[in-house]
């Protein structure tokens, strides 16, 4: 009976931590759980599994990963933010490719870069590469990267600019790193997008826009095309758009209606 009650409680221990750093990120992988938690493969997926049969977690797919989902919010604090607009932004950026037939891609800062977290490119026909999750995109070089170092906060973005110089050799060289992000910016407020560099990855071209849930910063939402494609860019600008609106206002719905729900 005893050793049954401390498998038991290990069982409950693991979930939990599964349950924690999943709660953490907008999709996780398999490989990334099992070296946190320092557990055998199958031994996540079998929690992994469970969890997704009592309705917290739920399967993106056979390469995406997985996901935590609203009935995570029952369980008390921590899910706000990105994981409570997950869902929303994915079902919208799968809609999305399916209209445009190109792959999007959801990003959120990590430290001084914005790093992907999900991609359509599984369904997209035009995708361009086999996989982008967990690609890193610098904030000066990159669509994704650029939107989110234009439109947030004067605040944050002095602190990631500041994180930027740190690279610098010299005093010369971490004023060019402030001018540059200041042109940067000017060029994407002025835009209303964030356009990866023209000489960085010249075969394709990518377009972000800022997430927002409320008032609040969660990420970037883009996409992108191939540079020699006969595409109407207008047109693909204003579909992203669209897709961000319909994720804001679906995320908030969803907020909502959480906040509405009877205390158990």
């Amino acid at each position: 009976m005893t050793t049954t009650g401390q498998k038991t409680v290990r069982a409950v221990e693991r979930a939990l931590k599964i349950l924690e750093l999943m709660n953490r990120a907008p999709v996780v992988k398999v490989q990334y759980l099992a070296e946190q938690t320092d557990l055998p493969a199958p031994t996540v997926v079998r929690l992994l599994e469970t969890l997704v049969g009592a309705g917290y977690v739920q399967k993106l797919g056979r390469q995406a990963g997985y996901s935590v989902t609203d009935q995570v919010a029952k369980l008390g604090a921590g899910y706000h933010g990105l994981p409570q607009v997950f869902d929303v932004v994915r079902k919208e950026a799968e809609a999305l490719t399916r209209r445009t037939l190109w792959p999007a891609a959801l990003a959120t800062l990590d430290v001084d870069a914005l790093v992907i977290r999900f991609s359509t490119i599984p369904m997209s026909p035009l995708a361009h590469y086999g996989s982008a999750i967990n690609r890193r995109m610098s904030l000066l070089d990159f669509a994704h990267g650029r939107a989110y170092l234009a439109f947030c906060s004067a605040e944050e973005r002095r602190h990631l600019v500041a994180l930027l110089q740190q690279s610098a050799s010299s005093a010369e060289e971490a004023t060019a790193i402030a001018q540059r992000a200041e042109s940067v910016v000017a060029l994407t407020r002025a835009s209303g997008f964030g356009e990866r560099a023209g000489s960085n990855q010249p075969d394709t071209h990518s377009l972000a826009l800022p997430l927002r849930m409320g008032s609040k910063l969660v990420g970037t939402l883009g996409v992108t095309y191939f540079a020699r494609a006969n595409v109407d860019v207008a047109a693909l600008k204003k579909q992203l758009r669209a897709t961000v609106t319909a994720c804001e206002k679906g995320a908030l719905a969803n907020a909502r209606q959480l906040d509405e729900q009877p205390a158990a």
